[in-house]
């Protein structure tokens, strides 16, 4: 969570926001702000972007907050509208990708010592550098650990296109780093 907060209080500020008080509204996207934007920014890779998911995300919250049942913690539930949201604005760039069979590649060889390297803004960098429905499909794999069927039904594409979007990620983020960390040695 971004402020430090007790469940406790959690609880309450989720009670004013089910009374629609404005004050319970602002504290709790005051302190789900900056892990709603990290979510976001993932999926989107602009910030710009990033603050209208968040903004979109967070009027959902405001607007289903009675849906939220609390059999799971708060920031589980905010998290997958965030995705949700991120991925309903990513559907158009989506359908405009042409979407190609998993095809047969090799791995690159890196050195294990860039990935360690890499900083968080480093990381985000990268994944700005792929195609909307390959970042989609990296994030939702790798990071929010969804399965291809998940994602083929949440993406509204097929299970091949889905592990062929990811396999192309990885592809494109080896290619990127080894040319960066070729770049690098040569300085």
């Amino acid at each position: 969570m971004d402020g430090i907060i007790e469940p406790v209080e959690l609880d309450q500020l989720i009670d004013g926001c089910r009374q629609h008080k404005r004050a319970s509204q602002h504290r709790l996207y005051a302190l789900f702000y900056n892990y709603a934007m990290t979510i976001a920014r993932r999926y989107t890779g602009q910030l710009e972007t990033s603050e209208e998911v968040v903004n979109d995300a967070f009027f959902k919250v405001f607007t289903k907050i009675d849906l939220y049942a609390g059999d799971l913690p708060f920031r589980f539930w905010l998290r997958r509208i965030i995705i949700n949201t991120a991925i309903d604005r990513l559907r158009g760039a989506l359908s405009a990708t042409p979407t190609l069979e998993l095809q047969a590649w090799h791995d690159a060889e890196l050195d294990a010592g860039i990935i360690e390297d890499l900083t968080r803004e480093q990381i985000l960098a990268l994944l700005d550098q792929l195609p909307p429905a390959y970042r989609a499909a990296f994030n939702m794999f790798v990071v929010d650990g969804f399965s291809h069927e998940e994602i083929a039904v949440m993406l509204q594409i097929s299970v091949g296109t889905s592990k062929s979007n990811l396999a192309r990620a990885r592809q494109h983020l080896r290619a990127i780093l080894i040319n960066d960390f070729e770049f690098s040695k040569k300085i």
